[in-house]
């Protein structure tokens, strides 16, 4: 084989290696990223002595819109638990929208688990 072919195949084994690293590499860290509502904003809160967590829902302006208390704690880093908190807060911004009042005896982010 000549010398020249020979650097020609390392570089493209190099530059293919490379390439399929980094590749792997940023698949996990694009997991970490959570996954952002469109309108409005969500809070939960919880007491670490109890198992209840609030769940608040607030507009653009940082109005709250929602608010709901579930008696289970709500594991945020979970893609799903954000894919159904957005669900719910999509409900919420649509009445919102719709009459500018709070609803009250509503249990939108109870439904969206309870679906799973």
């Amino acid at each position: 084989m000549k010398p020249n072919a020979f650097l020609r195949l390392a570089v493209l084994a190099a530059f293919f290696a490379t390439v399929s690293l980094t590749s792997q590499a940023q698949t996990p860290a694009a997991r970490k990223f959570p996954i952002i509502a469109r309108e409005g904003s969500w809070v939960v809160e919880w007491n670490p002595k109890d198992r209840h967590c609030t769940v608040r829902f607030y507009n653009d302006k940082q109005q709250l819109i929602y608010e709901e208390t579930m008696s289970r704690r709500l594991n945020i880093t979970r893609r799903q638990t954000q894919r159904n908190l957005n669900a719910a807060l999509e409900q919420a911004m649509f009445v919102w929208n719709e009459t500018h009042k709070m609803p009250t005896d509503r249990q939108w982010v109870a439904i969206q688990f309870d679906k799973n």
